[in-house]
């Protein structure tokens, strides 16, 4: 059997992109199987090498989208049980919802860390803000119909214009804004943008950059604080925990008994430590219990934890020479057992936010450095944009956080960010023979021995 699907790159992650509507027909269990047999997990070798995955977790990912106003369907399929659920917050797929005129969204997101070497037990209680950006391109080129209302008044002089498409991310029911770069070829026929302008740390080449804004909640600790002591052995740790879409516990790299010399080495470099793996999962661990919300969030992708250390100068893995100027801060991330190549958005996007809170470890870092706060630029009347650089294993990379004016606490509203993605191939993946696939054509009313 066959399941339609796309191989994208989102930012530095890459995964596969499945419609809702196409695996609408299969158990949430069935579901799980075809997507962690194409990724080729699990693997005892940790090499996926009978799928695409790509061995790590950041290049073992997966998203689920659908377009509640287009695919109907959907409500219904989530009152038939548990079993044929799809993961996330009950509502995400209702139509009214979808289609109301001041909270409503046009697509919904559900990520699945797929497991490399361990069982076929997706996560689906995170979110991949990488992968946000591929999400929005296979939306647009799989439901460009949906859009049309909103291309047809674009001034029709214009050759270019940026898509705001509002994605539900169905794992916390928060809503971002990724603004899609279109060009016009023809007579109000738009297209993804073939503009190649933008790079980012960590994947070669230029690409059309494409903006996410992530709304932040109104406080970002959530332990209500911005600076916590953990009890690591004998030792008092002190960390800062940010919830920018995923939780991330932050620390100084000198508390965990990482040197100067060792936090410059490359991600697979840190990777052979395993005594310095066990004190992050251990801290990862101690952090989750500060809160009920961490605690509920608790899984193999939440919380991460990022290393920070004062900005210095090193060589990133391609052999490009990054002097300490060049950056705020330096950063080593860690996610699901695994330095990360890069860094994850949601980390880039917690660090900013920790960036304007004097109490946090991110600031305290980043003012041991020599750095002066970053400068903020205009962006709207009533709001400005404050950047944050980060040293990061493939070389520097910048989010922003957007802070009202009017507030004299300079409390961050939202992350942006810009990011790239490109859909490598698509068609179909091909699924070997299991027992959970006996159940297809269920929903549809179809015998399940019936070929379609």
């Amino acid at each position: 059997m066959r399941v339609a699907a796309g191989l994208y790159r989102g930012g530095t992650s890459r995964g596969l992109i499945f419609s809702a509507s196409d695996l609408a027909m299969y158990s949430q269990r069935a579901r799980e199987y075809i997507i962690c047999s194409a990724m080729g997990s699990p693997d005892p070798d940790q090499r996926q090498i009978d799928g695409v995955g790509g061995s790590v977790s950041s290049l073992s990912k997966a998203a689920v989208v659908s377009v509640p106003s287009r695919d109907r369907h959907m409500v219904r399929l989530s009152k038939m049980g548990e079993e044929w659920a799809f993961p996330g917050v009950p509502w995400a797929d209702d139509v009214s919802r979808a289609c109301d005129a001041e909270t409503g969204y046009d697509a919904v997101y559900r990520f699945g860390q797929v497991p490399v070497s361990g069982g076929t037990g997706i996560d689906w209680s995170a979110t991949c803000g990488n992968m946000m950006s591929a999400v929005a391109i296979h939306t647009y080129m799989k439901y460009w119909r949906h859009f049309r209302p909103f291309l047809l008044h674009v001034d029709p002089g214009a050759s270019f214009t940026k898509l705001p498409m509002r994605i539900l991310m169905a794992n916390s029911g928060e809503r971002v804004t990724v603004h899609v770069p279109l060009e016009k070829r023809g007579e109000n026929a738009w297209f993804l943008s073939s503009k190649a302008d933008t790079h980012i740390a960590g994947v070669p080449g230029l690409a059309p950059g494409i903006l996410v804004e992530t709304p932040l909640p109104s406080s970002p600790w959530p332990t209500g604080r911005p600076l916590d002591t953990l009890r690591l052995g004998d030792q008092d740790i002190r960390v800062s925990i940010v919830q920018a879409g995923l939780p991330t516990v932050f620390v100084h790299a000198a508390d965990l008994g990482v040197s100067s010399d060792q936090i410059v080495q490359p991600a697979h470099v840190l990777d052979t430590d395993t005594q310095l793996h066990e004190r992050i999962e251990a801290l990862r661990y101690q952090a989750a219990q500060c809160a009920p919300d961490l605690q509920r969030q608790w899984s193999m992708s939440a919380p991460k934890v990022c290393l920070v250390h004062p900005r210095t100068a090193y060589t990133t893995s391609g052999g490009t020479h990054v002097p300490a100027n060049a950056m705020d801060i330096l950063v080593r991330a860690v996610s699901v057992g695994n330095f990360h190549r890069s860094i994850m958005a949601t980390a880039l996007s917690a660090l900013a936010v920790a960036s304007t809170c004097p109490d946090t470890v991110v600031y305290e870092a980043y003012a041991a450095g020599g750095s002066m706060p970053c400068a903020s630029s205009k962006d709207r009347a009533s709001s400005l944009l404050h950047a944050f650089t980060v040293g990061q294993p493939a070389g520097t990379a910048r989010s922003m956080v957007r802070i009202s004016k009017e507030d004299p606490a300079r409390t961050p509203t939202a992350v942006v960010m810009e990011r790239t993605a490109r859909r490598i191939m698509h068609g179909f993946v091909d699924v070997p023979p299991h027992e959970l696939l006996r159940s297809k054509g269920t929903y549809f009313g179809l015998p399940s021995n019936k070929k379609h």
